[in-house]
């Protein structure tokens, strides 16, 4: 007698069954779109930093504490206007006993070229005498410039675009206190490039330009200089791009730039998920196959086929992991559009 608890385990087994059955015989369901035409552009990808055109960048040559800012951010300055001083008073000690040094020099130079004269002392004497009072003067010409090193000049009439320190700060040697920019300067961007991409870079190549600051907004710039040493810490080359005149940018904004190595248009694309292993996946007469292909540009979406495709095959998009040459698929068309053309 066929109990509850048989006919369940039956209609269970018969409904593995089934699913299993059209599991592996009704054709497995595949996303295909058809290649399209359009334009594909190969570009370089960096990023980088506004600056002045040259940059202009004043800093102390030895370190020092600031002891008066005579000029600040934003303000309009001329060539050899003071900018800022530094404690000085341990170099004018030095420089007064120089001095001293100097003087006793020179007059033991003079009193010793009047005994020359006179036969009372050697050639050698004399020479001696002369060595010692030109390097008491050496020494202190080397002070002076030394406390005149500590008095910071504008080079240039200009605009203080930035100032870093405050009086009293202890500033270290060759540290940039004030950047300037000339006066109606240019802008320019200046960006590294890694040194797997540098050799297709050049000058004078076309650069569009996009920053977070102006969105949905393409500017453009030329390539205008390509640093000869790269850094071997980065492993990158340091990249100068021109920019036009009326540019909005502000100095300091960080701006992303796709450098264009070449531009191509009528180029046969696919989607880059189609793409696997230098190969796409076909349907012919309901069954899949594997092509092999030669890839060019890939862009965010599309990649480039350069041999291998026609452009008039259905492409697999996302093709399942475990798919086999000869397997019955099902298409399922992403684009109704592309299937009609």
């Amino acid at each position: 007698m066929l109990t509850w608890r048989k006919a369940f385990l039956i209609f269970l087994l018969l409904t593995v069954a089934v699913a299993g059955a059209i599991y592996f015989y009704l054709p497995l369901s595949v996303n295909v779109a058809y290649p399209s035409r359009g334009q594909v552009v190969e570009a370089v990808y960096t990023t980088g930093t506004i600056e002045p055109d040259p940059p202009i960048r004043v800093a102390t040559e030895r370190a020092a504490r600031l002891t008066a800012l005579l000029a600040d951010e934003g303000m309009q300055v001329k060539t050899g206007q003071v900018l800022a001083r530094f404690d000085d008073a341990e170099l004018q000690a030095t420089l007064r006993e120089m001095q001293i040094r100097q003087r006793n020099a020179e007059n033991n130079f003079s009193r010793v070229g009047r005994l020359y004269q006179r036969s009372m002392v050697s050639a050698e004497q004399l020479d001696q005498a002369r060595t010692e009072a030109e390097a008491a003067r050496e020494v202190t010409r080397r002070t002076l410039a030394q406390i005149k090193a500590l008095t910071l000049i504008s080079p240039v009439d200009g605009e203080i675009i930035k100032r870093d320190g405050e009086v009293g700060n202890y500033i270290p040697a060759n540290q940039v206190v004030f950047s300037l920019r000339k006066s109606a300067t240019q802008l320019r961007l200046t960006a590294e490039v890694d040194e797997e991409d540098i050799p297709r870079v050049k000058p004078a190549q076309r650069v569009l330009i996009t920053a977070d600051a102006f969105p949905g907004k393409v500017f453009e710039g030329s390539i205008r200089e390509i640093t000869p040493e790269g850094d071997p810490v980065t492993r990158s080359y340091r990249v100068r791009i021109s920019l036009s005149d009326d540019v909005p940018f502000f100095i300091g904004m960080t701006a992303e730039s796709n450098i264009l190595v070449s531009q191509r248009d009528n180029a046969l694309l696919v989607p880059n998920s189609s793409v696997l292993d230098n190969a796409v996946w076909l349907v012919k007469d309901g069954k899949a196959f594997r092509q092999p292909v030669k890839t060019g540009v890939k862009n965010a979406d599309k990649t480039e086929i350069t041999e291998g495709l026609t452009g008039k095959e259905a492409v697999i998009v996302d093709p399942p992991e475990k798919l086999t040459n000869g397997q019955s698929v099902r298409e399922a068309w992403l684009r109704q559009s592309d299937k009609s053309s």
